[in-house]
């Protein structure tokens, strides 16, 4: 017979939050896949298919170049990180602050006064060129998916193991008290481990559906060994008390004696 428990007020809880957490990544990664990442890779497109602008044209979906003249440089440190930013003059008086991007390759090497083209898109400059030399700003939407993307799939495992782990504190009052932390604490720990190399694939992989099927496959074997684990474990358990039998002593007879 299984010995059954009941969850305490903080083991209810537990579970709630635990199981909340779980939702809320899962729902996190779902909007960045379905709604963030689609958006940035159709932004991403349209900038590579954008033609160079006539000179009477005033399309903003046009590439746009503008002759500048640079003003001055800055780079601003953070920790272990550095933003470099790029201040110019075009021709008509405007000024511009620009956050580049990537290695300092104009950036690093312009002066006061040098002669620089900032190609602009949507309002927005993109990238600068001086002599031979092109770097990306920070608004250049080439690659800029991979972030959210990246995020997202470092998540779905996370989701996945927060849910599996409510749902083990769930089952708390028809488990058998000597349930194996394992059917927690391994799954949790390997889907942290598969959420870092999902994370991580992105920025390796240039292609959009090997990071989501490598992230997808390793998520979906997880929950496979989980529940195998948890079904072996619960066919071991022996969930019956060891009883001793006892005789009641009975009234003790003494026999006459010859």
């Amino acid at each position: 017979m299984s010995a059954v428990s009941t969850p305490t007020r903080m083991e209810r809880r537990s579970t709630l939050v635990t199981a909340v957490v779980g939702a809320v990544c899962a729902i996190a990664a779902a909007y960045l896949l379905l709604v963030t990442v689609p958006g940035a890779r159709a932004e991403q497109r349209a900038f590579k298919t954008a033609h160079s602008c006539r000179a009477d044209a005033v399309s903003k979906k046009c590439l746009r170049p503008v002759a500048a003249t640079v003003n001055g440089t800055e780079t601003v440190t953070s920790g272990a990180s550095a933003q470099r930013w790029l201040s110019v003059t075009e021709d008509d008086g405007t000024r511009h602050r620009i956050l580049m991007a990537g290695r300092p390759s104009v950036v690093g090497k312009v002066k006061p006064g040098d002669r620089v083209t900032v190609t602009h898109w949507h309002h927005k400059s993109r990238f600068v060129d001086f002599h031979n030399l092109r770097q990306r700003t920070d608004d250049d939407p080439r690659g800029g998916y991979r972030l959210p993307y990246a995020i997202a799939l470092g998540l779905l495992p996370v989701a996945a193991g927060f849910l599996w782990a409510a749902y083990r504190f769930g089952r708390r009052s028809t488990d058998s008290p000597r349930r194996s932390p394992l059917q927690i604490a391994v799954p949790s720990a390997a889907a942290l481990l598969v959420g870092v190399l999902g994370a991580a694939t992105p920025w390796f992989v240039h292609s959009v559906w090997t990071p989501l099927l490598i992230t997808g496959a390793g998520t979906a074997a997880l929950l496979a060994w989980a529940v195998l684990t948890a079904r072996r474990d619960r066919s071991r358990q022996d969930d019956t008390a060891a009883a001793t039998a006892r005789v009641p002593a009975g009234e003790e007879v003494l026999a006459p004696g010859p």
